[in-house]
């Protein structure tokens, strides 16, 4: 498994590495050769949410403590699951199950009518 990180960004892995993060050779939860079959299946804007949903899993494993050492995940994996939110947004990528649309009523401020689209009496009376 080899790791690779061209600060330029000049390719698509390199690419991939800087939006989710994973730039230290120290440490990276992905290979080049996964990040380019990522790419490869869903392009890049693809493997960058796939990629943090990876890293997400690995941050998934619960929390222990032994002694004096203590390790928690949740902070880190909160952290990423943000990252994917704004990495959909930033990259015009939806998601499937979690996808929700909301719906909002245009209406004129100068009428009688509210937000939702009904029209009511300046009297108070519907």
């Amino acid at each position: 498994m080899t790791f690779t990180f061209d600060n330029t960004l000049a390719d698509n892995v390199s690419l991939v590495r800087f939006h989710i993060g994973d730039v230290h050779e120290d440490g990276y939860y992905l290979a080049d050769e996964t990040l380019s079959y990522l790419i490869t299946t869903h392009g890049v804007a693809g493997a960058v949410v796939r990629a943090i949903d990876f890293i997400i899993t690995q941050l998934s494993q619960p929390n222990f403590k032994l002694d004096w050492l203590s390790v928690t995940n949740s902070e880190a994996r909160a952290g990423y699951e943000k990252l994917k939110k704004e990495k959909e947004q930033e990259l015009g990528i939806v998601s499937g199950a979690g996808a929700s649309s909301a719906i909002s009523y245009t209406h004129r401020a100068d009428s009688y009518e509210n937000n939702k689209g009904v029209y009511t009496d300046p009297d108070g009376a519907p």
